[in-house]
């Protein structure tokens, strides 16, 4: 026979036990005590009942969303045509004459006089467009035996190959002045004087003791590009003769050309902020 009690206490019976739920109740607890999760770039996000999804927390310092690119162009054309195209009244220019570089800082901090709040706000500085300046196949051509002294065979086969940078004296000249040194192999140089007119005679003599005389110019005139992309810009170097018993050394130096690096620099960097519009300023920064 079965007994029936109307007290349920009185059997002492325990409910079921659930794991889950006490897990659920440890995860609420250390969700509650640390709800905020740090993210990438400083982004922070919150932990919100009841589903504790993340919400974002917006920062009052956080940049809006922005370019990051740093494009280098092989000409100020393309530098040109680039911060046309993204430029805004933050935009500057800056020309790093050291590294021969013009950087269009696109995204630059806006101006200090402007009245309204958005122009004022801190600009991303990660948009930038750079031109670095290359030497042109023909200046580094000619800079490559520039200072040094060669065989006159060499020299004149290299005049001959390169007659075509030469503006002064003609070209023709600077062939047959080539051709001349050439025929002049083995012979013994004697002395080397400048005349009046400014040529350089060099007199020589043969194994037969037959003397003779040359003349040369003591300097000659380049019209070629300093930068690869640029117009052909004038360059005068001197020829440099040293009579040895070996033969004639002969070579060449520049006069002045690092002015006039700097000074097409400086005209290219003023036509990019001709054609952008852009302030220029001549200087450095740690991040262009």
């Amino acid at each position: 026979m079965t007994m029936i009690t109307e007290n349920p206490e009185a059997l002492d019976l325990e409910p079921p036990y659930d794991p889950r739920s006490a897990l659920e109740v440890a995860l609420t607890s250390a969700r509650l005590a640390d709800p905020i999760i740090e993210g990438d770039h400083g982004q922070r996000f919150a932990l919100t009942p009841p589903d504790y999804t993340l919400t974002a927390i917006p920062s009052p310092h956080a940049l809006p969303p922005h370019i990051i690119e740093q494009l280098t162009t092989d000409d100020a054309d393309s530098l040109i045509r680039y911060a046309n195209r993204f430029s805004t009244s933050a935009s500057v220019l800056i020309a790093d004459i050291d590294t021969l570089a013009v950087h269009a800082c696109l995204d630059w901090h806006g101006h200090n006089q402007a009245t309204d709040a958005e122009s004022l706000k801190t600009g991303a500085r990660k948009h930038t467009a750079s031109l670095k300046l290359r030497e042109s196949e023909e200046f580094k051509r000619w800079n490559k035996i520039e200072g040094q002294l060669i065989d006159q065979m060499e020299f004149a086969e290299f005049l001959d190959e390169n007659a075509a940078d030469i503006i002064t004296p003609e070209p023709a000249t600077m062939i047959e002045i080539a051709r001349d040194l050439e025929a002049t192999q083995g012979v013994n140089f004697k002395s080397s004087t400048r005349l009046q007119t400014g040529e350089r005679s060099i007199v020589y003599e043969t194994e037969t003791h037959t003397r003779g005389e040359m003349k040369v110019p003591t300097q000659f005139t380049l019209q070629i590009p300093l930068f690869a992309g640029e117009e052909p810009v004038e360059i005068v170097a001197s020829f440099r003769f040293r009579p040895r018993p070996d033969g004639l050394k002969l070579g060449f130096v520049w006069r002045r050309v690092e002015y006039r690096r700097l000074a097409e620099f400086q005209q290219i960097s003023f036509r990019v902020s001709e054609a952008t519009g852009l302030a220029l300023m001549f200087g450095r920064t740690a991040n262009p």
